[in-house]
């Protein structure tokens, strides 16, 4: 790990807030007198799933696929008086579920496996529901995203609380841009730019002289203050055009270099990795314990990135970072578009959990869709001394109240409902 040297190297914290980011100490969980009475009470008595689609304001396209909208499946866990949510993303390409699969899953599988369950038992329920039907991590992610907001609101703290503590007090904008027309890119970045990011994350992966070009573009743009990570979803298909790009690309300050071979190429990435100068972070390659403990022990990467719904929760998630941070891996935490139920899982990992150094991070409404088309508490991006951070919403748990209205706008199928005998 030692092409890795710190925060300091990707995010450059260190120069955004004059001395690095204020890390506060673990907050002692005071928590009400009756919590543990609460918490023992507790049964998950209701499960109900609404399939939504979000149409982006126009395509988002990377190099394996291309997006119309963002399909999500919005799940609401009732337990006692408290209610929480999760959600499950689909994307069939990257994780093998549809929306009609995860609806499927949480009606005959999961769900009935977990009714009756304590919310706060989250190793219990991940038991069950790994019993009753392995992978399926997406839709074992909405319930347990679910189950870590329902404590949240039990206990009255917020859900990075409930992970491990709220250990980061400023999470800069990192957002990613997607393919699209050359003179769109570039724009897009120096917009950015001028709303005070200071690290950009850019889709390639379309083709050697696409890529460098667009590149070249783009640093001339932003200067050479702004952090670039390159992300190529793995569009360069074998070893040699991924050496040859990323060889050229080098000369444009390039911090990180995700996905750039097939998921399955492991040995490709190690040897790309001590072929160049680029750090390679690893994301399609990522999807459990076994991928991890590989891509560590072939030495394939300097960064691992993990996905809430692609290994199966905030758990799991929790899980994989601290294996990492055994090993000495520094951990990404991405983003697989969610809604901002999803978004506020995502920051409420990357505030809880120190082994969590790099992210991606923004407003989903400011991105994708517009605020015509929020299902629900904003997740805010807000320009702090000069450098543009995002803020998940305030309140125990996940902090997000769902707008009715704005679901039922969305819906496109019949809900899934299931009750504790």
């Amino acid at each position: 790990m030692g092409r890795i040297k710190n925060d300091v190297q990707y995010q450059k914290q260190k120069s955004y807030s004059g001395g690095g980011p204020k890390v506060r100490p673990t907050k002692g969980h005071v928590r009400p007198s009756n919590e543990s009475t609460v918490a023992g009470a507790l049964k998950i008595e209701e499960i109900q799933a609404f399939p939504l689609r979000i149409p982006f304001r126009k395509t988002a396209r990377i190099a394996y696929s291309e997006y119309q909208s963002c399909e999500s499946i919005l799940v609401k866990i009732k337990a006692g008086n408290f209610v929480g949510y999760g959600e499950a993303l689909t994307d069939p390409a990257f994780m093998g579920e549809t929306m009609e699969s995860i609806l499927y899953a949480i009606k005959n599988y999961l769900g009935p496996a977990v009714l009756g369950t304590n919310p706060f038992a989250l190793t219990e329920i991940h038991h069950k529901m790994d019993a009753a039907l392995v992978k399926n991590t997406t839709a074992k992610a909405a319930i347990d995203i679910a189950c870590v907001d329902i404590a949240g609101r039990a206990t009255g703290q917020p859900a990075c609380d409930i992970l491990g503590g709220d250990l980061r007090s400023r999470i800069f904008e990192v957002p990613e841009i997607l393919l699209g027309p050359l003179h769109e890119v570039v724009e897009s970045c120096e917009q950015a730019v001028d709303r005070g990011v200071t690290c950009l994350k850019v889709k390639v992966g379309e083709g050697y002289n696409e890529d460098v070009e667009k590149l070249k573009r783009i640093r001339e743009a932003v200067g050479n203050d702004v952090e670039i990570r390159l992300d190529a979803n793995q569009g360069w298909r074998d070893y040699w055009t991924a050496f040859k790009t990323i060889r050229r690309l080098q000369r444009y300050d390039v911090s990180l270099m995700e996905q750039p071979l097939p998921a399955d190429d492991l040995e490709g990435s190690a040897k790309l990795r001590k072929a160049t100068y680029v750090p390679i972070m690893l994301d399609e390659s990522i999807h459990d314990v076994s991928d991890v403990l590989s891509a560590i022990r072939l030495k394939a990467c300097d960064v691992i990135s993990l996905k809430v719904m692609k290994v199966g929760g905030l758990m799991r998630t929790r899980e994989l970072v601290e294996l990492c941070s055994a090993h000495g891996m520094p951990c990404h935490l991405g983003s697989s578009w969610e809604t901002e139920v999803g978004w506020a899982a995502n920051l409420s990992l990357i505030k809880a959990l120190p082994g969590i150094k790099l992210w991606d991070a923004y407003s989903p409404t400011e991105i994708y869709w517009g605020t015509n088309a929020s299902i629900g508490t904003p997740i805010r991006s807000l320009l702090k001394n000069g450098v543009r951070v995002v803020e998940p919403p305030r309140g125990p748990g996940l902090g997000v109240s769902i707008d009715d209205n704005a679901v039922a706008a969305h819906l496109v199928g019949e809900s899934v409902s299931l009750r504790a005998s």
